[in-house]
């Protein structure tokens, strides 16, 4: 059986491509920090689906994690590793607390790079596994991983480091013929911004020269969540 480790399933697209994955016969084991979040996705996706508990930020949450996959691919090769974990921070880079950009570097760049070195061994840099090498596919964006955009300053560095951090990988791993894609999606209807608080972000800017134009883009933001396209287009990429 085909086997999969998804980061992020608790909603958006890491739920979406579970749900297709595991549909098509795949075997997919899921990130979730909540126990309740991988109890509720466990009855709904049925047996081939295995909740793993774990923060991207947590090395040895991550390792234990990969202990569990290791044990039921029984030898074989890991067929796939989507690294879709994320956040998004908002907000003025002039003002921006230090501390919330690195938690969106931390969750998205670092976060993913632990994830990668941590089950890589599972997806063919052990020789002594069976199978044919896995692939490594890194949940990007089309706005930032390309673009420098207002207010979105903490969020495009991070897409930009992962594209930079994807193409660098895909060379250094066809050594293993291990291939990395970058899934870049554009607006798409995403519970992420969702768990942005206007009222809470207006507040933190209200007596800078940006409060207003970081008005603008909170609506705009909201609307493109709203309006963008279903996360399960996303899923089948």
């Amino acid at each position: 059986m085909r086997s999969v480790v998804i980061t992020g399933v608790s909603a958006g697209i890491g739920k979406a491509t579970a749900e297709l994955l595991v549909k098509s016969g795949y075997r997919v084991f899921g990130s979730v920090r909540k126990n309740s979040d991988g109890k509720s996705l466990k009855k709904h996706f049925g047996n081939n689906f295995t909740p793993l508990y774990f923060d991207v930020k947590d090395l040895n949450a991550i390792k234990s994690a990969a202990n569990v996959v290791e044990k039921s691919l029984e030898g074989q090769n890991l067929t796939a590793l989507v690294n879709n974990a994320g956040v998004a921070v908002l907000g003025p880079l002039q003002y921006l607390d230090i501390n919330e950009f690195r938690e969106q570097i931390e969750v998205k760049v670092l976060g993913t790079l632990a994830c990668t070195q941590i089950f890589l061994p599972l997806l063919g840099t052990n020789p002594n596994r069976k199978g044919p090498p896995g692939k490594i596919i890194n949940v990007s964006s089309a706005l930032g991983g390309r673009i420098g955009a207002p207010f979105y300053g903490a969020y495009c560095s991070s897409k930009h480091a992962l594209e930079g951090l994807s193409e660098t990988l895909r060379r250094e791993l066809m050594i293993h013929d291990i291939k990395v894609s970058i899934i870049a999606p554009g607006a798409i209807r995403t519970k992420i911004w969702d768990k942005v608080n206007l009222q809470i972000e207006l507040k933190k800017y209200h007596k800078t020269e940006y409060y207003h134009q970081y008005n603008k883009a909170l609506k705009m933001t909201k609307n493109l969540g709203e309006k963008g396209l279903p996360v399960e287009k996303v899923a089948k990429k």
